[in-house]
């Protein structure tokens, strides 16, 4: 079932309504729960032996159906606190910027499936909605950074007691809304996560959230999820033809620029400046595959030459190269699809099974790469702004096959379109430690009159991380 984002955000609202009539404040868990509209509860998931990852501890990969609730109560909250949601709750949750497609923040819980990427070093936790971004959980003995910038997930740390992950989380954008009701925090919130996978098909979640701006004691609570093998998720774009901010303006007061930057869209974030790559060896992982991990900086973004366009399409692209990027949906924050890059670094994260290509922006979302002998089924999802990717090795060279797109996309900058038949072949190899070489294969019958192909490098800045990136945030000026 898909969501459009006018329904969840009327879900979201009954959600907050509903709990902001009992006593007391209302948990982020009831609110989670309340706005399921999957069935999702206190079920029992399939059963089986608990999968472990290759240094031994649990494995939490998989798609999970959310996280429900025990229904407990949260602690009292100090009278300001207390205030702000009754003043958020007779706005009918106008404020809320989940209505906006921004992210809801942690331990937030949307009606959608999650699911988590995990390996011995790196947890990634990604979002079917309301964003479809991720988190990501270093497991690898770092220390939340000095001088850390305020986000919407903050920044995760975590390590292992015994079969349970915990995630330490800290600095959290201020305004974000963690629950339905709009119980807020201050810039002290801390926030510890405990996933413990029971067994193949269920696992528990004990949050504790620890804000003395707020609650007058650190408030706990417990939360259960089950695994869904069968399920696939599907691409969720919240800020696709999304009408919710045009009944909701009344609660935002625009200025002219912050006006200006909704009507004409916002510009790309600058880009920094790559270090030069290391030397070495090509890495490989446990099983002698290549290793394609880490943080990665595209040399270029445009592509080189135009391709070999129908008619029709020759005609569109000049029209888009007439206008100067006018219409440009990368401006209004929509994905920019498998093929356009933008100058910000992109991180992969490698298992067996699957390979994962998480994005800075523009959208601060995430491809996957499936390699465990799925065929493609577009019976899921026959159109999307990603598409459906299948990959497999062909000796050191990691061969990614993709179909499924909708004709949304620019394949650059400069306005190059294609249509939904487009078939996208990407061949990734490692030459070195510091280089990344992608040849591309763009066959699109009905925009090309032949196949167009190139080749992509990039290079491994080694000491970078993702940072979080929010266009959304830019083009509503909640930053």
């Amino acid at each position: 079932m898909r969501y459009t984002a006018a329904c969840f955000v009327l879900a979201a609202f009954a959600a907050a309504s509903a709990l902001a009539q009992n006593p007391g404040p209302a948990s982020p868990v009831d609110a989670g729960r309340a706005g399921r509209g999957r069935g999702r509860g206190a079920r029992k998931g399939p059963g089986g032996p608990l999968p472990r990852l290759s240094d031994g501890h649990p494995d939490l990969t998989g798609i999970w159906n959310g996280f429900g609730g025990s229904g407990q109560s949260g602690p009292h909250m100090l009278p300001w606190a207390a205030k702000v949601v009754e003043e958020r709750k007779a706005k009918n949750g106008a404020e809320d910027y989940e209505a906006r497609c921004l992210p809801g923040g942690p331990p937030r819980a949307a009606p959608y499936h999650t699911a988590f990427f995990a390996t011995p070093k790196l947890v990634v936790m990604l979002f079917e909605g309301n964003t479809h971004m991720y988190r990501q959980f270093f497991v690898d003995g770092s220390t939340h950074p000095k001088d850390l910038k305020p986000t919407f997930y903050g920044d995760s740390r975590a390590h292992w007691e015994g079969d349970t992950l915990v995630v330490d989380t800290v600095s959290f954008f201020e305004k974000s809304w963690f629950d339905f009701p709009g119980t807020p925090h201050t810039k002290a919130m801390h926030l510890i996560e405990r996933f413990h996978r029971i067994d193949y098909g269920n696992m528990e979640m004990d949050d504790t959230i620890d804000d003395p701006g707020v609650f007058t004691e650190p408030w706990t609570f417990h939360r259960t999820t089950t695994l869904e093998p069968s399920f696939e998720m599907t691409e969720y774009v919240c800020n696709e033809n999304n009408q919710d901010p045009g009944h909701l303006n009344a609660a935002y007061k625009l200025d002219s620029e912050a006006a200006r930057r909704k009507a004409q869209g916002v510009d790309a974030p600058a880009a920094r400046k790559a270090p030069a790559p290391p030397s070495g060896a090509t890495p490989r992982t446990e099983n002698g595959k290549v290793d394609l991990e880490g943080v990665w900086v595209p040399t270029s973004t445009r592509l080189p030459g135009d391709p070999s366009y129908q008619v029709a399409y020759q005609k569109l692209y000049d029209e888009r190269k007439a206008n100067k990027g006018k219409d440009d949906p990368e401006r209004y924050c929509l994905p920019d699809g498998a093929v356009r890059l933008t100058p910000q670094p992109y991180k992969i994260v490698q298992r067996p099974d699957e390979v994962l290509l998480l994005w800075q922006a523009n959208t601060h979302s995430y491809r996957r790469f499936f390699l465990d002998g799925r065929q493609h089924n577009l019976d899921i999802e026959p159109e999307s702004y990603t598409g459906q990717s299948i990959g497999k090795w062909d000796g050191d060279t990691l061969v990614v096959d993709t179909i499924g797109f909708n004709d949304k996309t620019w394949l650059d900058s400069t306005g190059k379109p294609h249509s939904e038949a487009m078939h996208l072949t990407e061949r990734y190899s490692r030459p070195d430690l510091g280089h990344l070489n992608v040849d591309v294969t763009i066959e699109d019958q009905k925009a090309l009159t032949k196949p167009y192909t190139f080749t992509r490098t990039f290079t491994l800045a080694p000491k970078w991380e993702l940072q979080e990136y929010v266009c959304q945030a830019v083009l509503d000026s909640v930053y």
